[in-house]
């Protein structure tokens, strides 16, 4: 079996989500202040609009009215 390397361009993804909608999008998380709670969410996003970046590590910041989600999202380079 022989294995071929595969390259990754990293991008940084930058979201405005309403928190409503947030929530709505990790109901089923227990804890949707967790980190596989945001990559599930940036997945979401991604699927939705036929992207088909790979979700990496997604780091949080929140205010009243939204969360922001700033996620790294990885995509297989060609060569």
């Amino acid at each position: 079996m022989h294995l071929t390397d595969t390259t990754l361009q990293v991008y940084h993804r930058h979201y405005k989500i309403p928190l409503e909608t947030y929530f709505n999008t990790v109901a089923h998380f227990l804890d949707p202040w967790d980190e596989r709670a945001y990559q599930f969410a940036v997945h979401q996003f991604l699927e939705e609009t036929k992207d088909g970046g790979i979700v990496g590590m997604v780091r949080q910041e929140k205010d009243e009215n939204y969360v922001y989600l700033d996620a790294a999202v990885r995509y297989p380079v060609q060569q």
